[in-house]
């Protein structure tokens, strides 16, 4: 459940490993294709950035995970579970998914304003698969539940 914390060093060492794979594709693609278009140049500063931030963040929770004490750990993971910040959580994710709706519309209705259709069709495409991971979701835990 996304209302967890994330204990585990595998995943951390995972994100650590997927940061420097994409930070190295990234720059090997970037040095590699000197006659590429912008936008291709662009794609690949995006990855770095990417990688980059993977990697950072990787190492940062792996350090903080082995400097501070189990009993910390123990109650940071208590207080997460706490019903209340679950329920705070859920709240916060239900704000952002509606703002996150607002936004797609009105960047679709931007892009057809500007006459740009394919980012259009795109953005109402995403709106689109947000709302049916929604019914679906809503339908698997209103069954389990």
């Amino acid at each position: 459940m996304l209302c967890k914390s994330v204990r585990n060093n595998a995943f951390w060492v995972m994100m650590v490993i997927v940061g420097i794979v994409t930070l190295i594709f990234s720059v090997t693609i970037y040095k590699n294709i000197l006659d590429a278009p912008h936008n291709v140049h662009m794609l690949m500063g995006m990855f770095t950035g990417l990688g980059g931030a993977f990697t950072v963040v990787g190492f940062v929770k792996l350090i903080r995970h082995k400097r501070t004490s189990a009993e910390k750990l123990k109650e940071e993971e208590i207080e997460l579970n706490d019903e209340r910040n679950i329920q705070i959580l859920r709240i916060a994710y239900s704000v952002s998914s509606k703002v996150a709706t607002i936004l797609f519309i009105l960047m679709a209705f931007t892009f057809v304003w500007l006459n740009y259709i394919i980012p259009a069709l795109i953005s109402i495409g995403a709106m689109y698969i947000q709302l049916l991971t929604f019914l679906i979701s809503h339908r698997y835990f209103n069954g389990n539940m």
